[in-house]
């Protein structure tokens, strides 16, 4: 059975971080179409996946939405010198990432054989470490290690009208999830230099 976990372990082993994340969807679907059918920025119902994966024997399919979100570091490789770029706005990320898993929901709810996963690829610690301050705009978006999500989920009242451009509808979680934070990859000894990354599954097969 497909499983994201093996996919990204045998992909760190031959990219250890990716500068966008088109980067990121065309190497993992390089590597995907060795084994599975893969159509990238596949329409269904509306809703645009990234990765569209069909295993050929059982005949599941995944639609499989990716995120590669970046802190700023530098990288010695081959004798050049990398900076992959600061994206900042976490609390932004936070709700994006929740709202692909809300997408998931919506196109797997009904349908067999139909499945969801969310990755999540990052060097920024401050998404997988718990908040010092419970009460930020973004609480109830928290995405850290451990944490639960489940039900709605929206900004706090005092969150400004630029943090909540284009994003300013509450997320509803119908399932419930906790995050498993894994490890992907270290370039160096930097504080941003280990990349980890957190997959949701959505759709009954992993329940």
């Amino acid at each position: 059975m497909f499983s994201i976990h093996e996919e990204l372990e045998r992909l760190s082993q031959k990219y250890r971080f990716f500068a966008s994340k088109e980067a990121f969807k065309q190497s993992l679907k390089f590597q995907l179409q060795e084994k599975f059918r893969v159509e990238e920025n596949k329409r269904f119902h509306d809703y645009l996946i990234d990765l569209w994966v069909e295993e050929p024997e059982s005949g599941r399919q995944y639609a499989i939405c990716l995120m590669n979100k970046l802190a700023r570091v530098t990288i010695k490789q081959n004798g050049q010198t990398i900076e992959l770029k600061h994206h900042g706005a976490q609390d932004q990320g936070r709700y994006d990432f929740l709202a692909q898993v809300e997408k998931l929901e919506r196109i797997t709810m009904g349908r067999r054989n139909v499945y969801g996963i969310v990755v999540l690829l990052t060097n920024d610690h401050l998404y997988w470490t718990e908040p010092m301050r419970p009460n930020t705009v973004d609480c109830e978006f928290r995405i850290h290690e451990n944490r639960i999500i489940t039900g709605e989920l929206k900004w706090q009242e005092r969150a400004s009208a630029g943090t909540k451009k284009n994003r300013d509808a509450p997320i509803f979680i119908k399932g419930r999830y906790q995050l498993k934070w894994h490890h992907y990859s270290t370039i160096n000894q930097d504080k941003h230099g280990e990349f980890r990354y957190v997959a949701v599954h959505v759709g009954d097969v992993y329940s």
